[in-house]
């Protein structure tokens, strides 16, 4: 009985099941399972119509879901034809200041403050970017005006890097803006000459360096070169003026004060100063509180030189020289007297630059005395002179800039890589030439030793009683 009872039961359960199964595909058979393809071309025409009811149309005629959160509102007209399902979802909810996330087969219908807060976003992507040659702040000012509405950067300042969330199209913009803003900087090879000529009578308002350069011969000496209106002179370096120059130092009338060789990066001030930093105190009150602080006064042969470069390779360099003199009085307050310019000039890469006429006033003070009586207070002077000298230089500048890795800088390390070797050369046959005469020099010792040896040694033969004997 109890096996008969089973059977039944078993026989029923799988009678209900196989009419379940049936059912099921019978619906299939008359209302197939249809599933919703967002790349399917279609065309839509709207007009002024509230956009949560154009996305009850689009999610029940695409069989596309879409969800519309609170307080998304206001009426869309869309006028597109051959968009994909996909792209109108994104276009309706951008026309009405919307944006449209795909998240897990749905698309959220969201306020663009709200992307990504709730769900991750498959709307945005993140990508970081380390900044190795800007400043991490300013190339954010800059990476901000090109992000979309969904798009944010945030900055670790002590790391030099950047978190940028946006749209994949606008992350792909992004990072290309980067590689630019970024890039590796070109460098420049600052080669300066600082010289002082020394003025004559002749010449005391300086060398007319403009007759030197419109002058076609090669032997140039410094007499009736002056003229009251010479003033600052900038040009490029000719035959002609490195002719005048030798002339200069034939008669010992230049002194070469410094030769600096350094490394700038493109767009970045170099500064080279030849002179002294005199300290002077400097008291600020502020809300009755009393602070005093030290600063410099700065004076002599100051050189700024900023490089950049052309697509070309042309460097033009904003050039600011400057010739001081500085005092500070017995009450502290400094004084300076100066001559300085800004200017810009466009050379080729390794073109020298010349700068001139900065003429400086030098006075100096002598005093003469009779030994103890010059020093008796009162009646010291009347045993005492004090003299006063000037003597006028004019500064010249040499700039040579070499944009490195360009032709000219290459072939001045070659220039220099063969000077290297010849004085490397010279020095092995010094070398080699000292130790022959060295050499030398011992054998004739040698030859002098035994002709002295020679000299003195005395033959016995022509001692007269060597054949003698008792």
């Amino acid at each position: 009985m109890n096996k008969q009872f089973y059977t039944q039961l078993y026989t029923g359960l799988n009678t209900a099941g196989f009419a379940r199964w049936l059912c099921m595909l019978m619906m299939l058979m008359v209302s197939p399972l249809t599933f919703a393809d967002i790349n399917k071309v279609i065309d839509i025409n709207v007009l002024d119509m509230d956009i949560a009811e154009v996305m009850a149309m689009l999610s029940a005629k695409e069989q596309v879901n879409i969800l519309v959160n609170n307080g998304v509102e206001g009426k869309i007209s869309l006028n597109l034809y051959d968009f994909t399902v996909k792209d109108i979802i994104k276009a309706a909810a951008r026309a009405g200041g919307y944006a449209a996330e795909l998240i897990d087969n749905t698309y959220y219908i969201v306020k663009p403050d709200e992307v990504g807060k709730r769900h991750r976003s498959s709307l945005t992507k993140v990508m970081t970017y380390h900044v190795r040659y800007s400043d991490p702040e300013k190339v954010k000012g800059i990476i901000e005006d090109y992000l979309s509405d969904y798009g944010n950067v945030s900055v670790l300042q002590d790391r030099n890097m950047l978190v940028i969330e946006d749209t994949p199209e606008y992350i792909k913009r992004v990072r290309s803006i980067l590689l630019g803003v970024d890039a590796t900087p070109n460098q420049v090879l600052i080669e300066a000459k600082i010289l002082e000529i020394s003025l004559s009578d002749n010449n005391s308002y300086g060398i007319n360096w403009s007759k030197v350069f419109n002058s076609g011969e090669t032997t140039v000496g410094v007499q009736g070169l002056s003229s009251p209106a010479s003033g600052l002179f900038i040009n490029q370096i000719t035959d002609t003026l490195e002719a005048a120059l030798t002339a200069l130092y034939t008669k010992n009338d230049v002194r070469t004060l410094s030769s600096p060789n350094l490394v700038v990066l493109e767009n970045t001030e170099a500064e080279i100063i030849i002179g002294d930093r005199q300290g002077y105190s400097v008291t600020t009150t502020i809300n009755q509180v009393t602070t005093e602080s030290i600063e410099f006064l700065e004076s002599g042969v100051i050189l700024k030189v900023l490089p950049r470069i052309d697509a070309v390779s042309n460097v033009l360099m904003q050039i600011h020289p400057e010739v001081s003199t500085g005092t500070i009085s017995l009450d502290g307050i400094p004084s300076q007297t100066t001559t300085e310019v800004t200017t810009e000039i466009l050379t080729r890469d390794g073109q020298p630059v010349f700068i001139g006429g900065l003429i400086k006033n030098n006075i100096t003070e002598g005093r003469e005395s009779v030994p103890i009586l010059g020093d008796i207070p009162l009646i010291g002077a009347l045993f005492s002179s004090v003299s006063h000298a000037s003597n006028n230089t004019e500064t010249v500048v040499l700039i040579t800039p070499y944009v490195i890795g360009g032709e000219a800088h290459k072939r001045m390390l070659k220039k220099s890589a063969r000077v290297k070797h010849q004085e490397k050369l010279l020095s092995a046959e010094l070398e080699r030439i000292g130790s022959e005469l060295d050499i030398k020099e011992t054998d004739n010792a040698k030859v002098a030793e035994v002709e002295e040896y020679d000299n003195d040694w005395d033959d016995p033969s022509q001692d007269e009683d060597w054949w003698d004997s008792d």
